[in-house]
């Protein structure tokens, strides 16, 4: 037996969790460096990107001023026009947004041209918006002279307001590519250092995973070599000491364990295959004597057959020579001694289906002789089946246990009938009854008659003989099916391995 202690090492309640905080701690190593140089560059991206955007503010703010001028003179002159209300709305909304632009332009004087232009241009957008809204009330109070008038100061006044914040964006576009000359200064050397800075982190990453790996992998790479070094048997395998405390630590010692006792099981097993050999030899020469003993076994089932139908075909013969005159008892005694012949010979042998066959044919008649027309018989033999070998005398005794067990106690009598027929590789013989059936245990029981261990003494020469001798005499290749259901009869089919005559 192969000593398994090994295992106990592995059911030990030790904790180890050094491999496990080592993962932990390289992980977070790792991750810290990352999340510090993607921190630090994400960072100066933002400053920049925020420091651009203060450098061009005024001039989208500038940009955004003359769009909206555009969109409320275009309002301003649709409705105007056309006295569209849809214009007239967006008139409205426009205004009022550019109003709100207006409140944050610069009205003090301060000694700076952008913030006088600026508080120039504020002055504007205020005669510009009363001028407008003039006009939209003069409009409405049909008073064309007045709102021609007031429209005319308005698109007077977006002239001027369109000059004054070009010139001011011109300026300030200035004030920005000056500013924005000192950022570009710094541009160059902050990508760079951020090239560094992530080229470190990622060298330094890869460092670190190498060592990692190493650590965990080398070991485990030589448990795996010592592993297919004992599938190819070679169980003394030399494994390096491992000398941390972690769960390879654990699988090594193991592994160790492992190796002793597989040397040691095998040891034990050199040292039994001697008397395996020699219980081998003993029991080849058990399996010979159980060999002959089926042999002795299957000669008393056959001649089990002998003396019980005598008794039987003999009675009927007396009956027959009560009742008939010697004619008709020459041909039941010919028959008779032909049938007798048959079942005579040799318990071992195999025979021709259709010598079987011929044997069922004057069993019949020696049975129609006996009952009359109680019974009633049907043969049915497929010629492609004729040639074929089967043991002998297995049909003739499922007729004699349909008519006694399934058939006799029926006043009305019943049918018997016999079928031969060739089934692919296989030839099948059936006897059918119309009788009252068996019961399951029955069944069971007359079935456990083809298993070789079975030892329970049968005696006659009914179904449990043709089971157990189909079953010796084929070496357990044929068997027997039964199925029944009672009050409705029987059917007992045998199945062989088809093979012709030599």
């Amino acid at each position: 037996m192969i000593d398994l202690s090994f295992l106990a090492h592995l059911r030990k309640p030790r904790r180890r969790s050094g491999l496990r905080n080592r993962i932990i701690v390289n992980s977070v190593v790792i991750l810290l460096v990352l999340v510090i140089a993607t921190s630090y560059t994400a960072f100066a991206s933002f400053d920049l990107a925020r420091s651009v955007e203060l450098l061009f503010r005024n001039s989208i703010s500038m940009e955004e001023l003359r769009s909206t001028l555009r969109d409320t003179q275009e309002n301003l002159t649709g409705y105007l026009s056309a006295k569209n209300s849809e214009s007239l709305k967006e008139f409205i909304r426009t205004s009022t947004i550019l109003s709100g632009m207006t409140s944050r332009l610069n009205r003090e004087n301060k000694v700076d041209d952008v913030f006088l232009l600026e508080k120039d241009l504020a002055f504007l957008l205020d005669g510009y918006l009363a001028s407008a809204e003039g006009a939209v009330q003069a409009k409405r109070g049909r008073d064309v002279a007045q709102y021609v008038s007031l429209y005319e100061d308005a698109r007077r006044n977006a002239s001027l307001i369109e000059f004054l914040s070009a010139r001011m964006d011109t300026i300030h576009l200035d004030q920005s590519l000056k500013g924005f000359s000192s950022y570009k200064a710094n541009i160059s050397p902050a990508l760079v250092s951020n090239g560094v800075l992530l080229l470190v982190a990622f060298l330094l990453s890869i460092a670190l995973i190498g060592r990692y790996s190493y650590t965990i992998t080398e070991p485990l790479a030589r448990l795996s070599v010592a592993a297919e070094a004992i599938g190819r048997g070679e169980y003394d395998h030399p494994l390096p000491p491992y000398e941390r405390e972690d769960e390879i630590r654990t699988l090594h010692d193991a592994f160790v364990n492992m190796q002793d006792s597989i040397q040691r099981a095998f040891a034990e097993l050199t040292r039994k295959a001697e008397l395996e050999r020699s219980l081998m030899e003993e029991r080849m020469r058990v399996l010979t004597y159980q060999h002959r003993l089926k042999d002795a076994e299957l000669l008393a089932l056959q001649t089990q057959i002998n003396p019980h139908f005598l008794y039987n075909t003999l009675a009927a013969g007396w009956q027959l020579a009560l009742t008939e005159g010697n004619e008709k008892t020459a041909e039941f005694l010919e028959k008779l001694a032909a049938f007798i012949r048959y079942a005579l010979k040799p318990s071992t042998r195999f025979v021709l289906v259709s010598e079987e066959i011929e044997c069922v044919r004057q069993y019949i008649w020696l049975l129609k002789l006996r009952f009359g027309e109680r019974f009633r018989f049907r043969l049915e033999a497929q010629d492609e089946a004729l040639g074929y070998e089967t043991p002998a005398l297995v049909l003739q005794p499922l007729v004699e246990n349909a008519i006694v067990h399934g058939l006799k106690d029926l006043e009305e009598g019943g049918d018997v009938i016999v079928s031969a027929r060739l089934d692919g590789e296989t030839v099948r013989f059936s006897v059918s009854d119309s009788g009252r059936g068996m019961e399951k245990d029955s069944i069971a029981l007359a079935l456990a008659a083809a298993d070789p261990e079975d030892t329970t003494p049968q005696h006659g020469i009914g179904l449990h003989n043709v089971v157990r001798r189909v079953a010796l005499a084929t070496g357990g290749l044929g068997r027997v099916e039964i199925e029944s259901e009672l009050g409705h009869g029987t059917r007992v089919t045998i199945i062989l391995q088809a093979g012709k005559a030599v």
